[in-house]
């Protein structure tokens, strides 16, 4: 077992393809078309940023929910399934708790964490990560963002971060770094 861990949070179909139709009305070729392209391009982020790179791959879903078929679960993979359902999540505004979620991963050096959404749900557990000294980094690109990243011909699917928020003329970079002071856990080496 791998004390490297990459944690997704909730690839649901209800989000994964509210995700789709969000970003891909306005594709060519349609929506079906950028619901593969997202599915093969997620898959293959995952596969060689962390399976390839040693992380066990965990995938977390609200109770009574599944993985959306836009996931290529591999039987190595782990699928935790939290306490609470996501129409109590959303109707409520209640959060599965952040430390039933990570003491499901067993020994933990290393954590990655992605999924949905960025400054919600990701960083709630990325930050208790962090409060219980694990080295965790939020992988930004493989968020709500994804939709967005992919459209950008410099995206890079195998380099985290894809995203240089520095790059020549990028107006948002202070924005962009207002939002991450003294936090971490989404700090990356730009």
């Amino acid at each position: 077992m791998s004390e490297k861990k990459f944690l997704f949070l909730y690839p649901i179909e209800k989000i994964i393809g509210f995700e789709i139709e969000r970003w891909g009305w306005a594709e060519e070729g349609g929506k079906e078309k950028f619901r593969e392209k997202y599915k093969n391009m997620l898959n293959e982020c995952i596969d060689i940023r962390y399976r390839k790179n040693g992380f066990e791959i965990n995938y977390v879903v609200f109770h009574g929910s599944s993985v959306s078929d836009v996931i290529q679960i591999q039987p190595t993979d782990k699928i935790i399934e939290v306490e609470i359902d996501f129409e109590t999540h959303k109707t409520k505004s209640l959060y599965p708790n952040e430390d039933f979620i990570l003491d499901r991963l067993g020994p933990i050096k290393t954590l990655r964490v992605a999924g949905f959404h960025l400054f919600d749900c990701v960083e709630r557990v990325a930050r208790r990560a962090y409060e219980r000294r694990i080295d965790t980094l939020v992988d930004e690109d493989l968020t709500e963002n994804f939709g967005f990243m992919i459209k950008d011909p410099e995206f890079k699917i195998d380099t985290f971060p894809s995203y240089n928020p520095r790059k020549e003329g990028d107006r948002y970079f202070e924005m962009f770094m207002r939002v991450r002071r003294g936090k971490p856990w989404f700090w990356q080496d730009y």
